[in-house]
């Protein structure tokens, strides 16, 4: 029964009760009144409770979107149409261990560095959320509990409890899951060495630099040797602005040199264009 409808009926029977001539009220009437009273009083605190937690419900989901933007990036913000937002992971090449991580650089982390031999920036370069100077509490939900966040889960997630703080659970007491999947946060990058546009078959040694985990460089190494058809590829790539040097030959005794090349791996299949490492233009 619907709260209007039991006010509807309060109102008719209050007005019955006191329209009556007798001056006086039986048992029964203060009984009915005083049930009525009861059940009215219940309705108007379970209905206001639901629209409190409907209200924390939407505040939890909004942070959460937040911190998960936080760790992984925003995919919307972009600068001509290129990504610019890659959070934790892509700046410093790993999950944070604790969402505290997210406003204080966290002990063994390297703080942000432009390399500009490697045309390419990498480290900790926060705080990524305004939290650490606003005073705003992003470990616990809109209920007063502790998020549940778990960076080392395949794929990683953060969880809010709900309205009942408890696992489980069904409409707002369900648990609020937010997953941060590896197709939003890993590449495989690879691409064609070309020589005058066609396919390069020398020696070759093709590296990768991007972030290694800890806010160092990481140069991931392809060597190909002739004969070859110039392919390359990376696995498991942390999206971010990443930079790719060709070497003919070997980097201890390049022929010639080809980049760095500025690239950004934003999806999870990034295939560099063959004219950008082209050995004779």
């Amino acid at each position: 029964m619907s709260f209007n409808v039991i006010k509807n009926n309060f109102n008719k029977s209050f007005f019955c009760i006191f329209s009556q001539k007798n001056a006086g009220f039986t048992l029964v009437e203060i009984l009915m009144v005083i049930i009525l009273v009861g059940i009215l009083s219940a309705v108007s605190v379970s209905v206001l409770n639901d629209s409190v937690d409907d209200g924390r419900f939407d505040e939890t989901l909004s942070e959460m979107r937040t911190i998960r933007d936080a760790v992984i990036g925003n995919q919307k913000l972009r600068e001509g149409g290129t990504r610019t937002s890659f959070g934790y992971f892509g700046d410093v090449g790993a999950m944070p261990a604790v969402i505290g991580d997210l406003t204080t650089i966290p002990a063994g982390v390297t703080a942000w560095v432009v390399d500009s031999a490697e045309r390419t920036s990498y480290g900790w370069n926060g705080p990524y959320l305004s939290g650490g100077d606003s005073g705003a509490d992003y470990t616990t939900d809109a209920w007063g509990t502790a998020y549940v966040y778990t960076p080392g889960a395949v794929p990683p997630t953060l969880v809010s409890l709900g309205a009942d703080r408890a696992v489980g659970g069904t409409e707002l007491n369900q648990d609020i899951t937010i997953n941060m999947p590896a197709t939003e946060r890993l590449a495989t990058v690879e691409g064609f060495v070309s020589d005058s546009g066609g396919p390069y078959t020398g020696d070759l040694q093709i590296e990768l630099n991007y972030s290694s985990g800890t806010g160092g460089l990481n140069q991931a190494m392809v060597t190909k040797a002739s004969p070859s058809d110039g392919h390359f590829s990376f696995a498991s790539v942390p999206f971010g602005v990443r930079s790719i040097t060709v070497y003919q030959g070997t980097k201890a005794v390049p022929i010639s040199t080809v980049g760095p090349v500025v690239i950004t791996v934003d999806r999870p299949n990034v295939m560099v264009p063959a004219n950008q490492l082209d050995i004779n233009p």
